[in-house]
This record gives structure tokens, C-alpha cells and sequence, in this order.
């Protein structure tokens, strides 16, 4: 009985195992367009239509999707009635998801115009999520381990799904009030990653230990991407940095999560190390990266709080903000009237 037993439990996980390496590589190919509901979401039906005008096309994270018909692409969208600016951003991914998704959206849309979000607070974690068994559950410790170390990047997909099925109407936007910081109420993922790797942020900005070998990897992406446009095609990166960059009031609010900082200093630098980095090697790649903190550093120094105290993302004024650096720098290029 005991054989019998042991037998169909091995069967059972090589079963398992056999569905979830298909739907890895079903993922991985997109043989489906598993993101075309946040396509259309993002965008009016009529610019998803083959259209004369020019093409400026997006891809990023949340920071270019939430708050809803809020963020900087559309106010480029207002300022470049010449283009179609398609938002083929999605929350919760990184330089992977993109990767698969990009053969799908350059062969449709075409564009002259790529920009590439990048953001400074959790973009190498997609790449190598934070694991301590001391400080995280065993599921997501399983998780992320699967997700980092096995490839298992469908789970990332399958991970997000469900986060939209399980939150409540609003969860994942943001409040049109800035509620006082508290560690009890700040998203539980952002406290869970800090505690189990303090030192995140700061590696991260320097581009210092495991994390520049994750910088390597976030380049070698973005290249793979620009890599599927027309050689004509005009390529930004813009690389949003994380509140703790921006001044004291947020990095405080970051220790108290249980962030480390050893090294203020270069922690608030306006050159920092991950964006060189970007920049002297996506270069050759005809990729401009654009750095936005001098600008957002300056603009709190007048008073004016950019980023939600209680959550990682921008306020619409620090959305506005980001939309009219980048349309400054499109004009600089003679892209924007």
C-alpha cells in the first residue's frame, strides 16, 4: 500500500512538473498575449489600430501605469498629438517580462520612438529576489527561490494574477490622499524584501556586490530590447529613482522597514553609480538613459513631496513632474513641438 502511495505521489509530481515547464514555455514564447488586457486598459482602442501617425511606445512598471490615466505617459500623450503613444507598461514586472512580451509589441506597433522605465526600488529584484529564511515565509521563500534560481518566471505571472483576483477595487492604485507613514500600512512585499536584504537599496544605487552583476543583466535586457526596433528608432531609458534617493524624509521612513545605510552620501548622489553604469554601456547601443533625480531632489527641496509617504509611487504632481522632463528632453531632440 505504502509503494502504492509513494508511487502516485511521484506521479503525481511529475505531472505537475511536466504542466508547469509547458506553461513556462508557453509563457517564456507568448504564444499567448498574456498581457493584452493591460494593453488595452492602457490605451484608447484607436491607437491600437494601425494608424499613420508615428508610434512612440512604452514599457515599464507600475510607475507608468498607476494612478490610472494619471501618469507621465499620458501626459505626453496630451503634448504629442502627432504620435500614438502606446503604454505597453505593466505592474509588478521587470526586465524578464519585458523581454518576452517586446517581439509581440515592436511587430505591431513599430515604433520611432522607445522609452524604457526603469525603477531603482525594485527592478533588480526582479531579476534576483531577496531570500532569508530567517525573515520570510516558506511559501514565498519557495517562491522566490523558483522565480530566481529555477527560472520558473511564469510564476511571476501566475503570482500576479492572482494578487488582481485577491485585492479589492483600488488596491494596487493609489489614495487620492497621502496618509502619514506607518509601518503597519506600507506594502507588506516592500517590508518584507528590506528585512530580508537591508542592504538592497543602497547595493542597488552603487551597483556594488550581487547587485551589479544584476546591473549586467538589466543592461544586457535592455539592449536585447532595443534590439527589436528599427535602426531609425529613437531609444530612451528613463530610470526613476527610489524615494530614499530623494532626501532624508523618505530614506528614514525606509530604515524604519529595516533598510541599512552605510553610505548616505553616495546614497543621494545625483550621478549615482547604477545610472553611469546604464549610461557607458547602453550607449553603444544608441540608448539614451535619462536621469530625473537632480530634478526631483530640487523640486522637494521647495517643499513639494513627489512620491506617497505610505507606498513606494509617485503622486500625480511627481507624475506631471516626470512627464515634463521627458517631454523637455524629447524637444531637445527635436522630437516634441
Amino acid at each position: 500500500m505504502m509503494k502504492r502511495i509513494l508511487f502516485f505521489g511521484a506521479y503525481l509530481l511529475f505531472c505537475l512538473a511536466g504542466l508547469l515547464l509547458v506553461f513556462e514555455f508557453i509563457y517564456r514564447h507568448q504564444l499567448l498575449d498574456f498581457y493584452q488586457p493591460e494593453l488595452r486598459f492602457n490605451n484608447r482602442p484607436a491607437d491600437l489600430k494601425p494608424s499613420s501617425r508615428k508610434t512612440l511606445l512604452v514599457m515599464g512598471d507600475s510607475f507608468s501605469v498607476c494612478p490610472p490615466h494619471e501618469t507621465w505617459v499620458d501626459s505626453l500623450r496630451s503634448w504629442l498629438p502627432a504620435y500614438r503613444v502606446i503604454n505597453a507598461a505593466v505592474s509588478g514586472t521587470g526586465i524578464y517580462e519585458a523581454r518576452y512580451t517586446a517581439p509581440r509589441r515592436f511587430r505591431k506597433f513599430k515604433p520611432q520612438v522607445f522609452i524604457y522605465q526603469v525603477y531603482v526600488g525594485n527592478d533588480l529584484q526582479d531579476i534576483r529576489r531577496p531570500l532569508n529564511w530567517r525573515t520570510m515565509s516558506l511559501p514565498r521563500y519557495v517562491y522566490g527561490f523558483m522565480c530566481s534560481y529555477l527560472g520558473l518566471r511564469s510564476l511571476t505571472f501566475a503570482n500576479y494574477r492572482l494578487g488582481q483576483l485577491l485585492s479589492h477595487p483600488g488596491a494596487n492604485g493609489q489614495q487620492n490622499a497621502d496618509p502619514p507613514f506607518s509601518p503597519a500600512t506600507y506594502p507588506e512585499s516592500v517590508t518584507i524584501y528590506t528585512r530580508a536584504e537591508p542592504d538592497n537599496l543602497e547595493d542597488t544605487v552603487l551597483a556594488r556586490g550581487e547587485r551589479a552583476r544584476d546591473v549586467a543583466t538589466l543592461s544586457d535586457g535592455i539592449k536585447k530590447l532595443a534590439g527589436y526596433a528599427v535602426p531609425e528608432c529613437r531609444k530612451y531609458v528613463v530610470v526613476i529613482p527610489d524615494a530614499g534617493q530623494v532626501n532624508d524624509f523618505y530614506l528614514n521612513h525606509l530604515q524604519q522597514l529595516g533598510a541599512r545605510v552605510r553610505d548616505p552620501q553616495g546614497l543621494h548622489r545625483d550621478d549615482y553609480p547604477l545610472v553611469t553604469r546604464l549610461q557607458q554601456e547602453l550607449a553603444a547601443a544608441d540608448l539614451k538613459v535619462l536621469n530625473p533625480l537632480p530634478l526631483f531632489r530640487a523640486q522637494e527641496r521647495q517643499g513639494q513631496r513627489l512620491y506617497y509617504q505610505n507606498e513606494t509611487h509617485l503622486q500625480p504632481v511627481g507624475q506631471a513632474l516626470l512627464g515634463q522632463f521627458l517631454r523637455e528632453r524629447l524637444q531637445a531632440d527635436g522630437i516634441a513641438p
